[in-house]
Formats: C-alpha cells, sequence, structure tokens
C-alpha cells in the first residue's frame, strides 16, 4: 500500500482527523456578566465582584474545538464552594466544564500564577475527583514542577466534566487534550524505552492521521523548565502488523504522522516544545483488519 508520511502544523480540526470534544462555546462571560478576571471597581469604587464561574452551577464552558486554550480564572472575591483535594478548606473557588465526546487525556497547569494555586477536576457539582485514572495522572495539583503552582493531567470517558480552581489571587490556566482511543494508555518516561503492547480487532477511536484501526497511546506531561528537544518513536521492529504512528502536541496544535517509513510498519520524530505541556503518541491500525502485537521504541527528552 502507499505510504503517508505526514508533518502536520496545523489546528487539530483542520489536521489528521479532528478533536475528540464537543465545543461548549468560549470560555467566557456569561452574558450580562463582567467578564472574567474583573474585581469590580477601581479605587473607591465598588467592591470586589465574584467572577461570574463563582458557583458551579454557572461555569465557564470551555471551548475544545481546538487542541488547547487559555483561561483567565479570578476567584478573588468568590465563595469556597468544593474543598480541593490537595488543598486548604476555605479557599475561594472557581467553575469550568468541558463535555468529551470520546475518551481523552485532558490536562491543565497554573504555571506563571502570581501565588499559589490548587487546580483539580470534579465529576460533577459536589463531587472532586480523588482516585487515580491512570498511572502517573494528577486529579488534583497544589505545587508541581517544585512551584506553588498547578499541573493536572487524567484520563476522562466520554460525558461532562469540571475543572476547578482554588486560589487567593488570579490565574491564567492553560488547558490542553488529546485523544487516546479506546486501548491501553500508559505512561512514557524521560529517555529510551520499548514498550511492547497487542491492539484490537475492530474499528478503533482515534481518528488522528486518517487510521482505521484500534489503537493504544502513551503520554507524558513537561514541567516549565523543560529544555524540549528531539523524539523518536518506531514500530519498525517487532511488529507484525500493518501501523500508523500519531504524535499530538496539543500545546503548539501539532499532530505528526506516519505510515510505512519500514514495509508496512512506521516512525515518527518530532521537535518537542520547551515548557510545559501534554503530549500523547499512539500506536493504531491501518484499518480495522490491522492489529497484532507491536515494540514500540521511544525515544524522548
Amino acid at each position: 500500500m502507499d505510504g503517508i508520511k505526514c508533518s502536520l502544523i496545523a489546528v487539530w480540526l483542520a489536521a489528521c482527523g479532528g478533536g475528540g470534544g464537543a465545543g461548549q462555546g468560549d470560555a467566557g462571560a456569561s452574558p450580562g456578566s463582567d467578564a472574567p478576571g474583573d474585581t469590580g471597581g477601581g479605587p473607591g469604587g465598588d467592591a470586589l465582584q465574584a467572577s461570574g464561574n463563582d458557583h458551579c452551577a454557572n461555569a465557564f464552558p470551555i471551548n475544545l474545538a481546538t487542541m488547547h486554550s487559555d483561561l483567565a480564572a479570578n476567584p478573588v472575591g468568590a465563595t469556597a464552594d468544593l474543598a480541593a483535594p490537595c488543598g486548604t478548606a476555605g479557599t475561594p473557588d472557581v467553575f469550568f466544564k468541558f463535555t468529551l465526546t470520546r475518551r481523552e487525556m485532558v490536562y491543565a497547569d497554573t504555571f506563571g500564577a502570581s501565588g499559589d494555586t490548587a487546580l483539580f477536576f470534579a465529576s460533577s457539582c459536589a463531587a472532586a475527583r480523588t482516585a487515580s485514572t491512570t498511572p502517573g495522572d494528577a486529579v488534583c495539583s497544589a505545587g508541581a514542577c517544585n512551584t506553588g503552582q498547578s499541573q493536572v493531567v487524567a484520563l476522562l470517558d466520554p460525558g461532562t466534566h469540571y475543572l476547578v480552581l482554588a486560589a487567593q489571587t488570579a490565574a491564567t490556566i492553560h488547558f490542553q487534550h488529546a485523544e487516546v482511543g479506546s486501548g491501553t494508555v500508559d505512561y512514557v518516561p524521560p529517555g529510551s524505552s520499548a514498550p511492547t503492547g497487542t491492539t484490537m480487532g475492530g474499528p478503533g477511536t482515534l481518528y488522528a492521521c486518517d487510521a482505521g484501526g484500534s489503537e493504544n497511546a502513551y503520554w507524558w506531561q513537561t514541567c516549565p523548565a523543560e529544555v524540549g528537544g528531539a523524539f523518536v518513536a518506531s514500530t519498525c521492529v517487532g511488529t507484525d502488523f500493518d501501523t500508523i504512528l500519531s504524535l499530538q502536541l496539543p500545546g503548539s496544535e501539532n499532530v505528526y504522522c506516519d505510515d510505512d517509513t519500514c514495509s508496512v510498519q512506521s516512525t515518527v520524530s518530532a521537535s518537542i516544545p520547551a515548557g510545559a505541556g501534554l503530549n500523547v503518541i499512539a500506536v493504531d491500525g491501518f484499518s480495522q483488519a490491522r492489529f497484532g502485537t507491536y515494540t514500540l521504541t521511544v525515544s524522548r527528552p
């Protein structure tokens, strides 16, 4: 079969198959309210005003049409509605919500905030997440990457989810998400590794790079001080079916694809950007009839 090898640098929906989330509209101010971050009148003016998403019932929707968003969040003047599992009880909080149509890795951080923050996922307005969703994740964070800021990442199923910021100062939340398909999802450690696995027959649910088979995915997150560097992943050794590899870098809206570099197996390479963010590499089958055992050799910063 003809090979396809592409390095796609494009908005997710225009790239290799579209995003997995249903957009909920911009994460802006609700109609008739002040924009997020407004603290009321100036000197001598009105008292501090709570943000429009002070309570979960008014959670600002996150637009999932792209792979990343920057969300203005200001809990100053808000009430303390839902205690952060990793934070301090009584801290003011504000709410965001998003709805996934497929299973995804979802990431958020507050790096760059002027004060300490606690960031966490909630499964409902009344229940913060406390249980791990996949090895290596963080469903609540109050001191990530040797800072006072937060970095959360979780494997979430289709449905509506909440992201909550508890803090005494305003912050920008850097939000990212990436599809992972229906198979296993594992963490990729720094350096070189060679995880093995088996994909199952039937259709997949990860549509990056026009692959039609079932898939397994691997992920990792980075910290603000990381310098990035070369990434290479390959199925050229120890794999017995026609693979397609997809690498998603949500922070830069990039998707890299490869098919048939070595016979019917694949190699994908890219430069991982410096700084904090989410990264996902997936082993996919060319079609529903292409599945089996594989070895994924990986080298990452």
